[in-house]
Parts: C-alpha cells; structure tokens; sequence
C-alpha cells in the first residue's frame, strides 16, 4: 500500500459467526464482498486505489492546484 486510498466500508451483519459487508474503492467503484476481519484486510490492501486529483478545485496561495 504505496499511496492512500478512499473506501467504503458497510458491514451489514456483526455476529459469533462472521460478518457479511463488502469495501469499495472510491476512486475506482470497485467493490470486494468480505466475512472476516482477515478479508476486510485483504480487500483493503487489494482493491486498487490511487489518490485523486481533482481538476476543479482552487488553486492555493502560489497559484499550484
């Protein structure tokens, strides 16, 4: 994990057994199903998820974006 990333994390279910959710990457819409811990890891460390530049914000004090 070189770069910082934007995810969604829903867990839908918590319970003794497991839990059912999944992770989204923000900047690519991927998404990963995930049941354990072990995969909400996995899935955080998979999923891909370069950080974003956004062409429309304002430039700061030295005119860079």
């Amino acid at each position: 994990m070189d770069e910082l990333g934007v995810y969604v994390v829903r867990v839908y279910r918590r319970d003794a057994v497991g839990m059912a959710g999944d992770v989204e990457s923000v900047s690519s819409g991927e998404q990963a199903p995930i049941h354990t811990t072990d995969e909400l890891w996995r899935a955080l460390h998979d999923l891909p998820s370069p950080r974003r530049n956004f062409p429309d914000s304002k430039p700061n004090e030295e005119g860079q974006v």
